[in-house]
């Protein structure tokens, strides 16, 4: 129980407000695995879901992988508690998105390769999108475009290889699978929204605009990157006469957070909502009906089809 003790203790965390502080004498840590002995899996922890999905689909039985953010939790403004801090110590691959949404693994990063922790921080792999409403803030949605989603499947090949390269050819195996995936599910948003009547989609949460990009759509949010925050009376106003200027039929809202937003505007303008799954996070019950990646993207492309009157 001491020894437990002493090593909760070396990875307590202060959080209040902006400030993170964790303790500094990580040397009294268990020491860090250097490789991974023959029939063991490789500790992969991820900071939300995303990328805990991708780590699976890479691995496949090879690893055992966790998240930081809890089922059903926005990460966005999500604290990490002691234990989750020490899993991340203890990690031999530790997955963050970076640009901004998981900032508290931004922190730790410098400590955690100081371990010897494989880290690969996805925001590096890929370049940013800025966002106006937040004064030009890196937008960190990139996960959401099945493109920008191969590089991060490669960079997460990469790093399990090199801490386990006796599993090289597995990783390379289960990667070359969701690229291929991946590519499919690219071609399929292509075609479902090449023939549409509208382009425009109005969202409570500023996360689609890497989608919207690449498949020729325009964006209009009440709301910067926080799914939290909430529009001026002016905003609200201003964006109901866009609606009906331009003929939009359906106010996205989101998983995970309230859907009172755009009920408001939906009500204001006539129009109906819709829901557009940013995979933030999957709730409890999505995870027990076998929902992940795949499957809500493409809920989220009949539900766009919909609301944006696409040809069949």
């Amino acid at each position: 129980m001491k020894k437990k003790f002493l090593i909760m203790a070396t990875v307590t965390v202060l959080i209040g407000g902006a400030c993170f502080l964790w303790v500094k004498q990580s040397d009294t840590l268990p020491p860090q695995k250097y490789s991974t002995a023959p029939g063991e899996k490789l500790s992969v922890v991820a900071t939300f879901y995303p990328l805990q999905n991708f780590a699976e689909m890479v691995g496949g039985d090879a690893v055992h992988v966790v998240s930081i953010v809890p089922a059903g939790t926005e990460p966005h403004e999500y604290e990490p508690t002691p234990q989750d801090i020490l899993q991340a110590y203890q990690a031999d691959v530790f997955l963050l998105n970076g640009a901004g949404v998981d900032a508290w693994a931004e922190k730790i990063r410098p400590e955690l390769e100081k371990r010897g922790v494989k880290v690969v921080e996805m925001a590096t792999f890929v370049t940013p999108l800025s966002n106006a409403q937040e004064n030009n803030a890196p937008d960190p949605h990139f996960w959401l475009d099945p493109v920008l989603a191969q590089d991060e499947i490669r960079a997460i090949r990469d790093a399990l290889s090199a801490r386990d390269s006796a599993r090289e050819e597995v990783y390379t195996h289960n990667a070359d699978t969701a690229l291929v995936a991946l590519a499919a599910l690219d071609t399929e948003y292509r075609t479902g929204l090449a023939v549409c009547t509208l382009r425009t989609i109005v969202t409570t949460h500023d996360a689609f605009a890497y989608l919207a990009e690449r498949y020729g759509l325009k964006t209009l949010s009440l709301a910067g990157l926080s799914p939290e925050a909430e529009p001026s009376p002016r905003v609200l106003a201003e964006m109901a006469v866009t609606v009906r200027q331009e003929g939009i039929e359906y106010i996205f809202f989101e998983t995970l957070v309230s859907p009172k937003v755009a009920e408001t505007l939906a009500q204001e303008t006539g129009v109906k909502t819709s829901v557009f799954n940013p995979l933030e996070g999957l709730t409890d019950a999505e995870r027990q009906a076998g929902e992940n990646y795949f499957t809500i993207m493409r809920q989220n492309l009949t539900h766009l089809r919909i609301a944006l009157k696409c040809q069949p």
